[in-house]
Formats: structure tokens, sequence, C-alpha cells
């Protein structure tokens, strides 16, 4: 059936999940329910009342391979009982003057970005008839160069802008760095809509968008618009960003304080284990095998081609926590009144290492609770640590975080929420002083340190599920 066509003997059977229409020409037609993206209020000049945004898979079509899946429409003239919930407004991110801008990153993931851009993103918007303009990345620097050169201009200019990111955690990542070293003021935050298409996809998996990124399309027409909060790493002077699979580095300028290096982030700051995975696998060869990659540099890391133990992470880490202050009860115990919070700062007696994370987000993957106490973008950041393992050990206590966040409850596990996190490194190999900002790696110099905090401003803001 031609999408523009009007159906016709349309009938919804609640109890099925089902609707059923006829077309002009052809056989009857049938779609679940819950592959209804949404429905529209028909233009003034239309001769159809609604339009039914909707996704089409094919009799193979699986979560694995949702190439085989693509958003489509088709019209109605009248609505029948059973589908009024399904009713949308077009929502205020996607009424703005300024066309919304897609970004589609190439290089993400597996590089899937394109095909959802082809059989996602563009029918939705079509159908919608809504103007936009797209850019697909050429290089890693796309996106800050974008950034730095459209959005921020915008943003600082005052003007409402909507981007939608194919892509996986580094385009946001990108765009909250940019924002977040300018020296200038934002007059009007840009909205964020992600379309999962990374290898992990933590912002994405952690707000709510786990069913693969076709289906993401639907919160551009259901969502919310959220503020996003971030985390500032600095480092000390001698650190270096890692780039082009190692072959280059970069000093890590801050506009606003050319003195300090710093990387602002919103999903995970990580040292140890966890870093060296993304480090080690984050190679062309490597990234064909998608989220296999990680596993596969974890084998090499967790055991050693020479028999020997998995390395021991050598450094000092300080932590800062808030603690409400309380006034003793008579008999000594805490049952007096509790006092405003405040600050509790100590060093951990290890001096050895596995696994180093701060994280704003409970999931690394869609189905990796690596936090289960975080909520994502509530601004609050927690602390994972465990100490040295063998691989056997360190692989059964990481498995439980595909357990609902299991891990967490393991005795070897430090698990609460912090407001700093200082490391002061102890290594020789730079290989051991890598450490990962959503995905980007820095090497530390020897004997540096990094410090990770809130940061206070929130200058993006993100589209997310509404619950």
């Amino acid at each position: 059936m031609s999408p523009s066509e009007v159906a016709a003997d349309i009938s919804v059977d609640v109890a099925a999940g089902a609707l059923r229409w006829s077309p002009s020409a052809g056989h009857e037609r049938q779609i679940k329910l819950n592959d209804i993206v949404g429905i529209v209020r028909a233009s003034a000049s239309s001769t159809s009342a609604y339009r039914v945004l909707y996704i089409e898979s094919t009799s193979s079509a699986n979560e694995e391979d949702e190439m085989l899946s693509r958003v489509t429409h088709f019209d109605l003239a009248s609505l029948p009982d059973g589908l009024s919930s399904h009713v949308k407004d077009l929502p205020a991110y996607l009424c703005k003057d300024k066309p919304v801008h897609v970004v589609v990153s190439t290089q993400s993931g597996t590089g899937t970005a394109r095909d959802v851009f082809r059989n996602g993103v563009e029918p939705f918007l079509q159908s919608l008839g809504l103007v936009y303009e797209t850019t697909e990345t050429q290089s890693s620097q796309t996106i800050l160069e974008l950034a730095q050169s459209r959005f921020l201009e915008d943003a600082c200019a005052g003007i409402a802008q909507t981007i939608i990111l194919l892509s996986g955690d580094g385009g946001l990542v990108d765009l909250i760095d940019v924002f977040s070293k300018s020296q200038r003021s934002i007059q009007a935050a840009p909205d964020i809509a992600l379309i999962p298409c990374g290898t992990g996809n933590a912002m994405a998996s952690s707000i709510g968008l786990r069913f693969g990124p076709i289906y993401a399309v639907r919160t551009l027409l259901s969502g919310q618009s959220c503020s996003v909060p971030t985390i500032a790493v600095r480092f000390s002077p001698g650190a270096q960003l890692v780039i082009d699979e190692g072959r280059q580095r970069a000093l890590i300028s801050n506009i606003s304080d050319p003195s300090q290096q710093t990387l602002f982030g919103a999903v995970v700051a990580s040292w140890g284990l966890h870093a060296a995975l993304v480090a080690d696998s984050d190679t062309t060869e490597y990234r064909k095998f998608g989220m296999e990659r990680f596993k596969m540099a974890a084998t090499e890391l967790l055991h050693p081609a020479d028999g020997s133990m998995p390395h021991r992470f050598k450094g000092r880490i300080k932590l800062t926590t808030s603690r409400p202050s309380v006034s003793l009860g008579g008999n000594g115990d805490e049952s007096g009144s509790q006092q405003p919070i405040t600050s509790h700062e100590y060093t951990l007696p290890e001096t050895e290492h596995m696994y180093v994370l701060t994280t704003l987000v409970p999931r690394l993957e869609k189905d990796f609770v690596i936090s289960p106490a975080s909520k994502a973008l509530d601004g609050r950041m927690r602390f994972l640590r465990f100490g040295p393992l063998s691989g056997e050990e360190a692989m059964r206590l990481l498995m439980l975080a595909y357990q609902d966040g299991a891990h967490v409850k393991d005795e070897l596990m430090t698990y609460e929420e912090v407001e700093r996190v200082r490391i002061d490194f102890d290594e020789e190999m730079e290989r051991w002083r890598r450490v990962c900002i959503d995905g980007k790696i820095v090497a530390v110099e020897q004997s540096g340190w990094m410090e990770i905090s809130m940061d206070a401003r929130r200058l993006l803001n993100l589209i997310t599920p509404i619950e």
C-alpha cells in the first residue's frame, strides 16, 4: 500500500493488541498496537483527519537485526475506538522555527547509523512534514567542530534548536564538552534526542531507550525535555587525550581556564579494568565485532597470555562523601536530631585496585546494570571499586551486574554515593595510567592525578521517554 493512501475498514482488537485495516488496493494489513509510534492530527490542507505512524517489520526482523524494520504511515478519515490514547500533539521541541538538525555518526558502533536514518528518522520527519537538515560525520572531530561552529553559536544567540543524534554516547559527550568549556553565556539550551547507534549506548539505555534505535524514534514524538547533569574531570598538566587508535595525542584544553586540563561528561569516569578494556578495544579492527569487542579485550586483560595474574593497578584514592551531621542523644547514640549535611573526606587504605569507576547512570549497556541505585539525570554520582582478583573471580563479580546489579551486594565491592573522587597514580607504564571519560581515553603522566566532581551547570537538555 502506498503510505499516502487512506485506510478503510479499520478495526482495533484491544485484547489481541492488534490494529487491522484494508488499504484501497491489496490485502488486509495488521500491526501490533505496540508498534504504533503515534497518531497525529493531519494538517488543515489534508483530506484525512489523522496520520498513523508505525514501525513496519518483516517476518524475520528481530532486536538484533533492526535494519529490517522501518517507520512508515497511513492516513485515517476518522479515529476508531481504542486508538485515542495513541493520539499525540507535536511536542514543543519539534515546533521550533529552526529546522531540526540530524547528525548521523557514521563511525559509531558497527556503522548502522545511515540505515537507521534512512529507515527510521527520515521517514518519521517526512511523515510529520518537518523541515530538517542532515550532517554525516567525516571523522571523530565532526561533531566537535559542528558543536563549536553551529550549535554553540545558536545557543549563545538564544536560538532554540533541536538536534537528533544518531550515535553512541560519544556524540552527546562531544556537545557537553564544547558547551561546558565555553566562556560564553548559554541563552537557549538545545534539546538533544538520542537515537542509539553506538556499542554500549549507556545514556540511551539508562533513560529507557533499550529496545533499539528504530523504536527510539517513538520518543521523538512522545518524549519530554530534561536538563543533563555533568561531571567535570580535571587532570594533572601532562595528561593527554588519546585519539586515532592511540597514534595521536592532544592536550585537554579548557577554554575557560587554560591552566586547568578538564574534560566534561555525563556517564562515567573510570580507571583500571573498565578503562583498559575500552582503550584496548577502541580500534577499527575491534569495532567491527560490536559488543563482542569488550569481551575480547576483557579476556586478554583477565587472562594474560603468559599465564600471570591480571594487573594490579597502583594508586591512592581519596573520596569525598556527604553525610548528615547527627546530634548524639542522652545515651550517646545517634537518636538526636539531624543537622545540615556536611562533607566527609577520607583516603582508601588500599593502594592496589582492579576496578575503579564513578557513574551518573545506572546502565553501561542495556542489560549491564552497573549502579542499581542510580537514576539517569538525577545528578547523583556513585563510586564502585574492587581490588585485585583472579580473572575468574573478577568475571564472576562483573557478570552479577547482568542480574539487575547484584554485584553491588557482594562483600568485595565498595559502592557508595560520592561528591568527589581523586586518584593519584603510581604506575610506571602508561598502559596502566589510561582512564576513560565517557568513552574518551586519557593517558595521565607518571605521578599524575585526576579529580572527578559534579559540575554545577546544566547546559543541554535531553529528550527522554515519559514514564
